[in-house]
């Protein structure tokens, strides 16, 4: 018998296709797949963001635009409330189900909150997050997603 206090791993997998996928979203459209990002907290309250990476990891540059989001989140956001969210995938067609967790989220995406979207709305919706209008080569990267809902 083993006296484990932390819970095991439930899935069994991360999901490499997403992070790849995520690249044909557009220049415009960054993200960054940190190597093991956790929230540690303490009774529901946020105590640190922490990205843990293995020994062999390339050297850390705080001034890298990674490094500089991590820590804006962690510092607090300025401009107001992040929108914060779930968003359920489906690689087998790219839909998207979002799921709002604070009013920033349900300010942006309170019109298809728990829809199935297709990847071309969410990838916009993205974008909009981020800017008031899309500029023509955001565009052209959305055209090419895909289009349809099959269902999460």
């Amino acid at each position: 018998m083993t006296n484990q206090t932390w819970r095991v791993e439930r899935t069994g997998w991360r999901d490499q296709k997403l992070s790849e996928r995520h690249g044909h979203w557009g220049f415009n459209c960054p993200a960054v797949d940190l190597d093991f990002v956790m929230l540690e907290y303490n009774h529901g309250s946020p105590c640190a963001v922490v990205e843990y990476k293995h020994k062999n990891a390339k050297p850390i540059d705080k001034k890298h635009a990674t490094y500089r989001a991590l820590i804006a989140l962690a510092d607090g956001f300025s401009a107001g409330a992040l929108p914060c969210f779930v968003a359920i995938y489906d690689p087998e067609n790219w839909s998207f189900v979002v799921v709002p967790l604070n009013d920033a989220a349900e300010k942006h995406y309170g019109h298809c909150s728990l829809q199935v979207i297709s990847e071309q709305r969410f990838v916009k919706s993205l974008h909009l997050l981020r800017k008031k209008t899309l500029v023509k080569s955001d565009e052209e990267a959305i055209s090419k997603l895909n289009n349809t809902t099959g269902g999460v």
